[in-house]
């Protein structure tokens, strides 16, 4: 079993899991990191294990964010349900707490987190006061997160949607951090939504009615339409404008609901763009379930894998524009063949448009006059139609 273990961290990177302990990250994991990727590899959900563990539901929650200690009892029982040794868990427990220890340690630390931070787009899209001083820039920064601490920050977003951010390595770097903030913004939404238990087939069923959507022309119309309709079946969908340095077009994770949720930015504020990404991140939470990043130049998830990426892009483009009529318009892609198909479909002939560019059948820029584009103004989480 502890061979088994050790392959699976292995296999997926786990970073400070690994326990190379000449490194020290400017980074506190907690076990909970660990026992939630194990969950995923394994394919055991929340329920099965916390009864496994002998906890309530309140204490799993509380051991996953590190803010509930391995005892002697609940590390064997992990050694039970996930593998290794119980003296592995403790260990891993122990670590963590040192880890937190070292941070809350460093007297630079403070300054250099605040530093990595985005604070001029935090500033300009109201997401902290605009008139804060130097001195009390770090309380501001982190009532963003809703942390009462540094410490406290580094064990909520060790894992999570921090682990989704923090793909390279555990320092603050700053344009993982914008990212981060970027990702915090749509969970801050995503707890405010009144969302019932995830209805996975009701999701699949949903998803050709949405895309219909797309033929609203303005994003204060379609918008609210698209984020009710998930909400129904348990999804979260929320949108917020990326800082500068975050690259990000879309991302998915759980919620510590359970609930998955699919951000989106608006990046290159366009129709096609858009609605590609949305299809795209329900692709992940279709088949996958697992937590996604995609950025500007590639896959940038933490546990991403081309295999999945090029599911997810398969999975977009069969419901924007089915195999069928996408192969009767490769070799005549006019602009009447397209609206003909955008109306068949039931899409916007810029969605089309953006299809056909992106299986070269058309060179970029020349139908551009068939999609709708927006622009950002003052709400950082709505763009407006922009002027023909």
């Amino acid at each position: 079993m502890a061979e088994s273990f050790s392959s699976s961290v292995a296999k997926h990177n786990f970073g400070r899991e690994g326990f190379d302990m000449s490194f020290e990250p400017n980074w506190a994991s907690p076990p909970g990191a660990t026992i939630e990727r194990l969950m995923a590899t394994r394919e055991i959900d929340a329920e099965e294990l916390a009864d496994g563990l002998g906890l309530e539901r309140p204490d799993f929650s509380l051991l996953l964010s590190g803010n509930a200690r391995i005892t002697p009892t609940l590390a064997s029982a992990l050694a039970d349900h996930l593998g290794s040794t119980p003296r592995f868990w403790l260990a891993r427990d122990k670590t963590y707490l040192s880890d937190l220890a070292r941070l809350s340690a460093a007297a630079d630390t403070d300054a250099n987190w605040a530093k990595a931070m985005p604070v001029a787009s935090m500033r300009r899209f109201g997401w902290i006061d605009r008139s804060v001083k130097k001195d009390a820039l770090k309380d501001e920064l982190l009532s963003f997160f809703n942390c009462a601490s540094l410490p406290d920050w580094n064990s909520r977003y060790s894992g999570g949607i921090g682990a989704v951010a923090f793909r390279r390595s555990f320092a603050f770097d700053v344009d993982e951090m914008a990212t981060l903030v970027w990702l915090r913004a749509g969970e801050r939404q995503g707890i405010e939504l009144d969302l019932p238990k995830f209805d996975p087939k009701g999701f699949i069923d949903l998803l050709p009615r949405l895309r219909k959507l797309s033929a609203f022309k303005k994003p204060s119309i379609f918008l609210p339409r698209l984020v009710e309709a998930c909400r129904t079946v348990g999804v979260a969908v929320t949108t917020a404008r990326a800082p500068d340095g975050c690259r990000a077009s879309g991302a998915t994770w759980k919620l510590a609901s359970g609930n998955p949720i699919i951000h989106l930015s608006f990046r290159h504020r366009a129709e096609d763009h858009f609605w590609f990404t949305f299809f795209h991140e329900a692709g992940h939470v279709v088949m996958h379930g697992d937590s996604h990043l995609d950025v500007e130049g590639g896959d940038a998830s933490f546990l991403g894998s081309s295999k999945e990426e090029n599911e997810a892009n398969l999975f977009a483009q069969d419901y924007l524009l089915p195999r069928e009529v996408r192969k009767a318009l490769m070799d005549r892609p006019h602009p009447q063949a397209i609206l003909r198909a955008a109306k068949l479909v039931g899409v916007s002939p810029g969605i089309i448009v953006g299809q056909l560019e992106r299986a070269k059948a058309l060179p970029p820029g020349r139908l551009s006059k068939m999609k709708h584009r927006y622009r950002w103004d003052d709400n950082p989480y709505m763009p407006e139609l922009a002027s023909p």
